[in-house]
């Protein structure tokens, strides 16, 4: 009977042991790692502190810092996007880049093309445009609908993204040495490269469905 409660006993500690000390790792942990990501429904998916489609970008500024600037694309397609670029973060151990894809109708794209300092073609055949500063400061109240997280750690391999983000619904090959990995219920897409850098692309659930087939 003493023995069994000695076993019993000594399963308890361990179990305590390796409780708390799972609760200390986590506790430890930044809250706005990469793979901490919460979707609160179809239209808005929070990464990073950011709530896409809520946070606008000068309530992202505030966080991350100063922009590196504001780009106007315009795809061979002739879709338009907005881009806001925070060159250098530091969260929790990485650093990285991250771009923020600003919400704005066409029209509004459109005529901030008259707002330009310079336009260059891209390898691509898309259009690029340098927004002059004084109408990127106007831009601040737009909401970001998504946003794009390029670490300049390069050990985020395939093994070490699928301990953080479980394995992914799909995959898509790229080439010989890059994957897309698609997470539609995180409302992420990852590109895994295994000779570069890897790119985080967060986005809602409806964004996600809308864009991935792309």
């Amino acid at each position: 009977m003493k023995l069994a409660l000695l076993i019993i006993a000594s399963i308890t500690v361990v179990a305590l042991v390796l409780f708390y000390s799972t609760a200390e790792q986590s506790l430890n942990e930044p809250a706005d790692m990469p793979w901490h990501i919460a979707v609160h429904d179809a239209n808005h998916t929070e990464a990073f502190g950011i709530e896409l489609n809520k946070t606008t970008l000068e309530q992202a500024r505030q966080k991350f810092g100063k922009l590196d600037g504001l780009a106007l694309f315009k795809s061979v397609k002739g879709d338009y996007s907005l881009e806001a670029y925070f060159g250098k973060v530091t969260i929790g151990p990485f650093s990285a880049r991250i771009i923020a894809n600003l919400d704005a109708s066409r029209s509004e794209l459109e005529s901030l093309t008259e707002h330009t300092i310079k336009r260059v073609i891209t390898e691509d055949g898309s259009q690029r445009w340098t927004i002059k500063t004084d109408k990127q400061a106007e831009q601040g109240v737009r909401l970001i609908k998504s946003l794009s997280y390029i670490p300049a750690y390069s050990g985020m391999d395939q093994e070490f993204i699928t301990e953080r983000f479980g394995e992914p619904a799909s995959r898509k090959v790229v080439d010989e040495t890059t994957e897309l990995w698609f997470y539609p219920q995180k409302g992420v897409r990852i590109m895994v490269d295994n000779d570069g850098k890897e790119l985080f692309e967060y986005m809602t659930q409806t964004q996600f469905n809308l864009t991935a087939g792309e």
